[in-house]
């Protein structure tokens, strides 16, 4: 009994590359980093964001491989601080792809922040800490689904915004577009109306309740589609006289 005990908490707390003496450990911690990627990348693929299940268990997965690498390349001429730190650049290259888009304007740094704290709990799973990879992990997915609901309820401000955006379809390829820069926000944050109007022109009438920084970067990637001809939106209630 007291054996089985002291393996759960070697298990929680230890470092089980020294605890747990068994060639199947590098394997065991790889599972770890899998199962953590997965917890966070649920969420993320529940959102539809770009970096969804399958992204975030490689970035895991990857950093517990090169972090238990650094460990095999340890010597007398070399630490395995180097190859850590190598996974921080190459993570900052995959973030920075993540937030960047063509058309000059930024947004998705919230699925950057998941890549770059999801290679972190990877590291922490490499370097033999599985209960608090797994800790880790869960804590992230907790901030992802409920800080989001916090945000939301707490610095939304005045009445539902109504904005129509007057654009031309170009055979249903438009509104494909706008129905990606959509998803990026909660559905029951933004409502919807599709419609067909005069000179061969479609419009896409959003009642939209969401914090006024969210709601500037709605409408800027909004606007910044080619297709969109006109804008008609209705004043700021901020409730000063």
């Amino acid at each position: 009994m007291n054996g089985v005990l002291l393996f759960s908490m070697n298990w929680l707390t230890a470092d089980l590359r020294t605890a747990v003496h068994t060639p199947l450990t590098p394997v065991l911690l790889a599972l770890v980093a899998l199962a953590c990627g997965a917890i966070i990348g649920t969420e993320r693929e529940k959102r539809e964001k770009p970096a969804g299940l399958r992204t975030l268990i490689l970035v895991c997965l990857g950093s517990a491989g090169f972090t238990m690498a650094g460990f095999a390349f340890t010597s007398n001429t070399g630490d395995s601080g180097r190859v850590a730190a190598q996974i921080v650049t190459g993570i900052g290259f995959l973030g920075a792809g993540v937030i960047l888009h063509p058309r000059g304007t930024i947004s998705g740094a919230t699925t950057a922040a998941s890549i770059w704290v999801t290679a972190s709990v990877g590291m922490i799973a490499g370097a033999g800490y599985a209960g608090a990879a797994l800790g880790m992990s869960l804590l992230v997915r907790l901030v992802l689904a409920v800080v989001g609901v916090y945000e939301g309820r707490m610095f939304a401000v005045g009445p539902a915004e109504i904005v129509s955006f007057d654009f031309d379809p170009c055979q249903g390829k438009t509104r494909v577009h706008l129905e990606r820069i959509l998803v990026d926000y909660p559905p029951a944050t933004i409502g919807t109306a599709w419609s067909s109007i005069t000179d061969g022109l479609d419009r896409l009438t959003l009642r939209v309740h969401l914090p006024r920084h969210h709601l500037r970067e709605l409408l800027d990637d909004l606007v910044n589609v080619k297709e969109i001809k006109k804008v008609h939106q209705e004043p700021f209630a901020d409730g000063r006289g």
